[in-house]
């Protein structure tokens, strides 16, 4: 595989690997092998999107983190705040001089990061010794480097219905009733009906020219309102669920 030959021969190089992983389900969204790719580099964990998590499921998973020896960091990548969080988390844990890259699953914000830590200065300063194409550095002042590692790794576990419901692996159409159903239950565990998230789309409006619930519709409102938060900040995993 490209990716872990790439990450194999960095790591030599580098200051610490940036982990990106979901915070609603971080265990769910890492890829298992990192951990032998990396080697002895340091790692930092970002808990990402951690606006739409439960708060005190995130601080439990920090504490989790730590205690296994990585660094770790909650924090929303689209937030203006994001430079300052992620420096000072690398700053207290590491000394200088920063040489850093990126990695986690696809969907998870790495590009969105990395433009937030890098600014305007987009500007390739050429590979590293053992790299022969590919990887781009970004050097900016002070003494920091970022990579922009290209690559796509999967999931560890990922057939789990959740990686679907949170949209960091792609589902089916035959599949979208299910998944709603599953995630209105575990947003609403008080619901004893299986279909109360129909319903919910009646009350939307989500009809069809004959006024029956448009369930395709109805479902894909409920997968983007857990998405994007509408539905109150949930947590998908927590420890203990971790393998």
């Amino acid at each position: 595989m490209a990716t872990q030959k790439i990450i194999r021969e960095l790591a030599p190089y580098l200051t610490a690997f940036i982990e990106l992983v979901d915070a609603r389900a971080p265990e769910l969204t890492r890829h298992g092998p990192m951990g032998a790719w990396v080697g002895k580099t340091p790692r930092i964990v970002v808990l990402n999107k951690a606006e739409l998590a439960d708060p005190a499921t995130t601080d439990t998973w920090m504490r989790w983190y730590r205690e296994r020896g990585a660094g770790a960091v909650a924090l929303s990548a689209t937030s203006p705040k994001a430079d300052r969080v992620l420096r000072t988390a690398i700053t207290e844990r590491l000394p200088a001089p920063y040489r850093l890259a990126v990695v986690g699953l696809p969907n998870l914000g790495k590009s969105t990061l990395l433009n937030r830590m890098v600014g305007k200065n987009r500007v390739a300063t050429g590979a590293k010794p053992g790299v022969t194409r590919g990887p781009q550095w970004i050097r900016l002042d002070g003494g920091w480097e970022w990579l922009d590692l290209p690559g796509v790794v999967t999931p560890s576990r990922s057939k789990d219905w959740r990686l679907k419901v949170l949209g960091v692996v792609p589902a089916t159409p035959e599949e979208m009733e299910d998944l709603a159903e599953k995630a209105w239950s575990r947003i609403h565990p008080e619901e004893t009906d299986p279909e109360a998230w129909v319903e919910w789309g009646r009350r939307r409006g989500f009809l069809t020219a004959g006024a029956a619930v448009d369930r395709h519709r109805t479902a894909q409102a409920v997968l983007i309102g857990v998405r994007d938060g509408q539905f109150g900040r949930q947590s998908w995993e927590v420890p203990s669920d971790a393998p």
